[in-house]
């Protein structure tokens, strides 16, 4: 493993196709599964800061001219439409890297599978979790963050094992034989 490193820091590329190299070879070896899940977490920050800049823009200038409640549901709402926007854009090219082009009803159905995955763990969990801990006298600041440590992971395993699965191909009649007949 170090010295399949070594040669790739060595070789005579420009620091790009190193680090691509890299990247690539971290992503077909034992830390496969660490390299997804930190790509994750990345794109995690990334519908964060999204969320976070679409329930300012919605709530600030976008319905700015309603009451507050609707403004703070509406400006919430945005955010998290454009986070899922992002999050699944980013998920399936970058994350979990669906292969093969998809037909409109399948990107549909990921989304869905999507949105519902979120929907579940970060609206419903951090609302309950958030709620339970600050009912029993942890400041909100701190309870709002700790959801995090059931969110983050379980919404990864749901999008791996649920949104972006890998298809399994049905075996071909002649994967025992070669083309002409023969075994292989």
């Amino acid at each position: 493993m170090k010295e399949e490193i070594k040669a790739i820091l060595r070789s005579d590329k420009n620091l790009k196709e190193k680090l691509r190299d890299l990247l690539n070879y971290a992503e077909s070896g034992k830390l496969a599964p660490f390299v997804q899940f930190v790509k994750f977490g990345l794109v995690g920050v990334s519908n964060t800061a999204i969320q976070w800049g679409g329930n300012q823009l919605g709530y600030y200038v976008l319905f700015k001219s309603l009451p507050e409640q609707p403004r703070i549901i509406l400006g919430v709402s945005f955010g998290f439409i454009l986070s899922i926007i992002n999050s699944y854009f980013w998920n399936n090219r970058f994350v979990f890297k669906s292969e093969g082009k998809k037909t409109f009803g399948e990107h549909a159905k990921a989304f869905l599978k999507m949105t519902a995955s979120y929907a579940l763990s970060s609206l419903l969990l951090t609302y309950l979790i958030t709620s339970w801990l600050s009912g029993m006298g942890v400041p909100y600041w701190l309870a709002s963050l700790l959801p995090l440590v059931v969110t983050v992971p379980l919404n990864f395993f749901m999008n791996k094992l649920w949104v972006f699965r890998k298809k399994k191909h049905a075996p071909e009649e002649n994967d025992a034989t070669g083309s002409e007949g023969e075994e292989k």
